[in-house]
């Protein structure tokens, strides 16, 4: 029994393996990070040419189509 444990912490077959999995395991992290990062980072952005395209569309409405004067 204790050849075997000895055996087990020598062998190195599955530390690449664990390698690429706390890798992968990073790499998900931190593309979530980035992503949250953008996604709260844009929001006034947003909301402002919704308010422009909500704004140019409702202008268009009242000039029968005409979108003169909308500056996008």
């Amino acid at each position: 029994m204790i050849k075997f444990v000895q055996g087990f912490l020598k062998a190195e077959e599955g530390l690449v393996t664990v390698e690429w999995v706390a890798l992968a395991g990073a790499l998900v992290i931190g593309a979530i990070t980035v992503g949250w990062i953008v996604m709260n980072g844009l929001t006034t952005q947003g909301t402002n040419v919704d308010n422009t395209v909500t704004s140019c569309s409702n202008s268009a409405a009242a000039n029968k189509g005409s979108t003169a004067g909308c500056t996008l």
